[in-house]
């Protein structure tokens, strides 16, 4: 189509549009809507006579005052006006798409009973090539050029005065230039100024700028004005582009309470990318906050963005929603979607947490080795689940290469977890000065890591080095009830993990390295309760810490019955899980559970709950549980058991989100122990809800003065203060 053609087509199709104000002399008011500037001051300043406001400034109280469309009479009948076209037809010869259109615009605006020429091949009125040569300046854009043109032929001829049109456009491209460089100059309430002097450059020709004008509102704080601006633009101009632009825009700029109405203004599903973005963020904002939850219809629109997609971008998306949400399997699968797309260390930071969340602990920990470099995120997500690999009982077989470069990232990061794990490592593998090193390596990198000082006393212990273990006793004494009492077996406590007598060495491939030489210096205190998988024995005297309900207790000997009776296999079961013996009691137990009564079969079932929770098999604890009969007491005390080790599990894996929604579901089998309430202040510190956690704490301190309550308070204390300086 010849641009002429296209220009005719444009004419006959009416362009949406609306312009207001005064043009060098005065104009009526055109029959046209209100302008989102004029409507948006006018609702601010409803009475004339008020002063202008400081915010809106002169310019903008004064067309606020001014007389609208529906307001001023209507002027007294005349005769026809003529119509300057001057300018039309010249942008039309000039094949200028652009300036037609901005101009057929306009004289719209101010003559709404005019009808646009149908015939732009007319030839423009010839004679006066000086005007000629000014409408070709303005044309290129040289408004300085054509402004000292015009002055210079006034200058030369006083009787000639430059067309009311010409000085108009000039007028206007002017004020457009400034409302661009204002707004590039982030100068806010100065584009505001212009855009009200100048209403006529806020037409569908030049939609970049009401975007711009709507910016400036949204930065001086008037969102509701910015929404008025795209709601103009939705309702009046029809360029697709344009229209999607400028949802994009208020997407980007707008709470989506005012952004849904205008979505209504949709046209044949071309807000569907629009859609799509609003669904990525509410998947988004519930993949950081577990409590919050995406749409299905939301989930369906992305995940077939996702299988469509060659980019991983929507894949990890869904991996972190689905891994916040307690569906592993499923986050692992989009992770490695990702993956496969060139995720990066992203895609790997969730591949491997997600694995962890399913014990693939191995998988896991190979596939973090190979993304250590990417990233402080990829790191802790290695750390995390190389602890929970080697802190596993029994202790795992691993090729020495993994042991070593646990062992190098746990050194070089100085995490002390790691450390307490590799010293556990070693002591379950029958290596006592590894084991002990690693503790007191441990303990150098966070002298308040209890789990680290408890390894150390046990191998002080296995040592027969009392004097090293009073010593331990006397520091951790009223920190720690199961350190305390290691010395106080009156009380019928034993010790959570294994204290018989330990195999030999392992082969080679299970040789725990040493730490590396470390300054023995005092780290920060550890901000939480870290609780060990493994349950104590005394049945009524569970620890504080550990605040786990274990097996009820059995007489005690050096060997248990070999009886092949149901009851004798019930009985061994527990002399089994005393002697800390669990995959022997768990047989044991699902003996009894085979050839006994209901009543044996109830006890067994019990027993081999507690006897895989100690093994740190709470899945497989679940389904014992899950196996008989039980009374309601006991199945009541089972599942608070097993929703304790599921918030032990999340806890120490910061999920602190998901850990008070644990502790909430706990709450209706068993009230909350000390530890648990602790741990639970300290869930609540994390994510940065004090006043929460204050409130926790100082309920504690109230009730016992627990000094872990103290200790919570003046964290609280502490980063309060900083945060207000």
């Amino acid at each position: 189509m010849h641009v002429k053609s296209a220009l005719i087509a444009v004419a006959a199709s009416g362009a949406a549009f609306y312009a207001l104000g005064r043009y060098g002399h005065d104009l009526d008011w055109p029959q046209a809507p209100v302008p989102a500037v004029q409507q948006a001051q006018a609702e601010t300043h409803p009475d004339p006579s008020q002063p202008a406001l400081p915010a809106a400034g002169q310019a903008e109280a004064e067309l606020a005052q001014a007389p609208t469309a529906q307001g001023r009479p209507a002027p007294a009948p005349g005769p026809p006006q003529r119509v300057d076209e001057t300018a039309l037809r010249y942008f039309a010869a000039q094949g200028d798409t652009r300036r037609y259109e901005a101009e057929l615009a306009r004289l719209r605006a101010l003559y709404p009973e005019w009808k646009p020429p149908t015939d732009l091949s007319a030839a423009l009125p010839t004679g006066d090539p000086e005007l000629e040569r000014v409408w070709k300046l303005f044309a290129e854009g040289k408004f300085g050029e054509a402004r000292a043109a015009i002055a210079q032929r006034s200058s030369a001829d006083p009787t000639w005065q430059a067309p009311a049109d010409l000085t108009a456009q000039l007028d206007r491209a002017e004020a457009g230039l400034r409302l661009v460089n204002a707004s590039n100059a982030k100068q806010w309430e100065q584009v505001i100024r212009i855009g009200t002097e100048t209403p006529a450059l806020l037409t569908c020709a030049n939609v970049d700028a009401l975007w711009r004008v709507a910016e400036a509102f949204v930065q001086t704080g008037a969102p509701e004005r910015a929404r008025d601006a795209y709601a103009y633009v939705l309702t009046n101009c029809t360029n697709p582009a344009e229209r999607v632009g400028t949802m994009q825009k208020a997407l980007a700029s707008l709470p989506e309470a005012l952004v849904n109405p205008l979505l209504a203004q949709e046209k044949q599903s071309e807000f569907s990318s629009i859609r799509d973005e609003i669904a990525r963020r509410h998947i988004g904002k519930a993949a950081e906050e577990p409590t919050l939850t995406a749409t299905p219809e939301e989930l369906r629109r992305i995940e077939a963005l996702a299988n469509a997609a060659t980019t991983p971008d929507d894949a990890i998306l869904l991996g972190f929603y689905s891994f916040r949400h307690n569906d592993a399997a499923r986050a692992v699968t989009w992770f490695q979607t990702a993956l496969a797309r060139n995720g990066g260390a992203k895609a790997a930071e969730g591949a491997v947490l997600a694995l962890g969340a399913q014990q693939k602990y191995q998988e896991a920990e190979t596939l973090g080795a190979q993304w250590l470099e990417a990233g402080p995120a990829n790191r802790k997500a290695y750390l995390d689940v190389a602890t929970a690999l080697i802190a596993q009982e029994p202790a795992p077989r691993l090729e020495r290469a993994v042991i070593e470069r646990i062992a190098r990232t746990v050194g070089v990061d100085r995490y002390a977890p790691g450390g307490a794990a590799l010293g556990w490592y070693a002591y379950n593998s029958g290596q006592i000065a590894p084991a002990e090193t690693w503790f007191e390596t441990a303990l150098a990198w966070d002298r308040n890591y209890e789990p680290a000082a408890y390894g150390l006393a046990l191998v002080h212990q296995r040592l027969r080095d009392q004097a090293g273990l009073r010593a331990i006793i006397a520091e951790w004494r009223n920190r720690s009830p199961r350190i305390a009492d290691l010395l106080n077996p009156a009380r019928g406590r034993t010790a959570m993990r294994e204290t018989r007598r330990l195999p030999e060495p392992s082969p080679t491939d299970r040789t725990v390295p040493p730490p590396e030489p470390i300054e023995r210096a005092e780290r920060p205190p550890r901000r939480a309760i870290r609780a060990e998988p493994v349950l104590p024995s005394s049945y009524d005297e569970a620890p504080a810490v550990a605040a786990r309900r274990p097996a009820p207790e059995r007489p005690r000997s050096g060997s248990c019955s070999a009886g092949t009776s149901a009851a004798a296999a019930l009985q061994r079961g527990w002399c089994l899980l005393n002697l800390k013996r669990p995959a022997a009691a768990a047989e044991a137990f699902a003996a009894a559970m085979r050839s006994g009564d209901a009543q044996v079969a109830a006890d067994a079932a019990a027993g081999k709950t507690y006897a895989k929770i100690q093994q740190g098999l709470t899945a497989e604890a679940g389904a014992a549980a899950a196996s008989a009969n039980l009374p309601p007491a006991r199945r009541k005390e089972l599942q608070a058991l097993l929703l304790s080790e599921r918030f032990y599990a999340q806890y120490d894996a910061k999920d602190y989100n998901s850990a008070l929604i644990t502790l909430g579901e706990r709450a209706r089998y068993a009230s909350e122990s000390t530890d648990l309430m602790l741990m639970r202040g300290w869930s609540y510190f994390n994510l940065g809800r004090f006043d929460d956690a204050a409130q926790v704490f100082q309920a504690l301190y109230r009730a016992n003065g627990s000094p872990q309550a103290m200790s919570g308070l003046t964290a609280i204390r502490d980063i309060t203060q900083r945060n207000r300086y």
